[in-house]
């Protein structure tokens, strides 16, 4: 058979497919629409600019901020990096800067296949069941909360061209892209927790009672702005960590968990996931300051979150300021003020205290954040 018509026959094969109803469940699931966010768009007025701060130059605060600097940040003064005397190949010498760089959206909806933050694109995949490894097609009980996601890579700074290009990112990624998404990992959909035993064997010991005994110790302390790292199996205040599935509290708790705090554990558990497969690198510390090292258990105070869409936690308007007009059907708000002084808040804080009140019923159903990461790095002149 020619290669021409076997396509041909496989896109009618496809069609066929889609048009065809898997369940009431599967019904039930194309009937949700996807929401449309724009970050290329609104990323002037929606991102928490404030966020990138403190900066850190030579190991000095340069430039005050509220959302702190993770303890063994790099304190060092001059910094070199690669280089070969033997080779007549000079390294690098310069100083140590040090920010957190907005660098990823993650997208978590209700459905697979779908990208909000690409203007509510959905894949014409959702009804094949076979490749919807992502998508509870009446797994378990379907009151329990399950959501998909969508990684990009959104490293701002860059982009704009705002430090010379090459210049550090916090995982080499340069430019707006899809990164990976959960239909790509059968363990999503594992609500027994069959299949992810093989990704990370060690939910055995932190999926039971031991999560119940950490996760107020982890809420007190993600809520005053430090998350324990030795407490990796918990997200503070959003719930338990593992397993590393959709299903939210791994399918202990019912539909009427709070939405915010939802898709903040699904966002979460995503990252995690990635982190636990090699996909995400350490970026603080002197030892990442010339290369990025895998980091395989995610570490919870790299990262800070901003709830980006439907409703941006913003800085906000000026007191007394008319509300800004609405050109791209994106929901805003006059936003009150923040237990935490900034728009950005750590990993596993309480939503009471952020957004609890920031989804939209209907047409914002979906969630976008933006993850800001500690980025350490060596700034400097380059050898031969």
């Amino acid at each position: 058979m020619r290669p021409i018509v076997f396509v041909k026959r496989l896109i009618c094969l496809l069609a066929l497919l889609l048009s065809t109803s898997h369940g009431a469940f599967a019904q039930q699931a194309m009937s949700l629409g996807c929401n449309s966010y724009s970050p290329l768009e609104t990323m002037f007025s929606d991102v928490c600019w404030s966020g990138i701060f403190p900066i850190r130059l030579a190991g000095v605060t340069f430039m005050d901020g509220k959302s702190g600097v993770p303890s063994d940040a790099s304190k060092r003064v001059v910094c070199t990096c690669g280089g070969d005397l033997l080779k007549g190949k000079l390294p690098r010498i310069g100083f140590t800067v040090g920010f957190w760089a907005p660098s990823k959206i993650i997208d978590v909806t209700r459905r697979p296949y779908c990208m909000p933050s690409l203007g509510g694109l959905q894949l014409p995949l959702g009804n094949v069941e076979f490749l919807n490894s992502g998508a509870n097609m009446g797994r378990g009980d379907n009151s329990q909360h399950f959501s998909n996601w969508v990684l990009y890579s959104f490293p701002v700074i860059w982009m704009l061209r705002l430090i010379d290009e090459g210049a550090c990112p916090a995982d080499g990624l340069m430019d707006f892209d899809v990164v990976t998404a959960s239909p790509m990992f059968p363990n999503w959909n594992d609500v027994l927790g069959r299949y992810t035993a093989f990704v990370n064997p060690e939910m055995l010991l932190f999926s039971g009672a031991t999560s119940l005994y950490a996760l107020p110790a982890d809420a007190a302390a993600a809520t005053a702005g430090q998350p324990i790292n030795d407490l990796f199996w918990v997200a503070g205040a959003w719930g338990p960590g593992y397993p590393m599935t959709g299903f939210s509290n791994g399918g202990t708790v019912d539909h009427q968990i709070e939405p915010v705090r939802a898709t903040s554990l699904s966002a979460f558990r995503g990252l995690s996931l990635m982190h636990r497969l090699g996909f995400l690198s350490e970026t603080i510390g002197t030892d990442n300051l010339c290369e990025r090292n895998q980091r395989f258990v995610i570490r919870k105070d790299a990262y800070r979150w901003q709830f980006l869409a439907p409703s941006p936690e913003s800085d906000g308007p000026a007191e007394g300021a008319p509300p800004p007009v609405n050109s791209t059907n994106q929901v805003r708000e006059v936003n009150p003020p923040s237990r935490y002084s900034t728009c950005t808040h750590p990993t596993g804080a309480s939503t009471v205290g952020w957004g609890m009140w920031r989804d939209v019923p209907a047409t914002g159903e979906d969630h976008s954040y933006l993850l800001f990461q500690w980025t350490d790095c060596c700034f400097g002149v380059y050898g031969d």
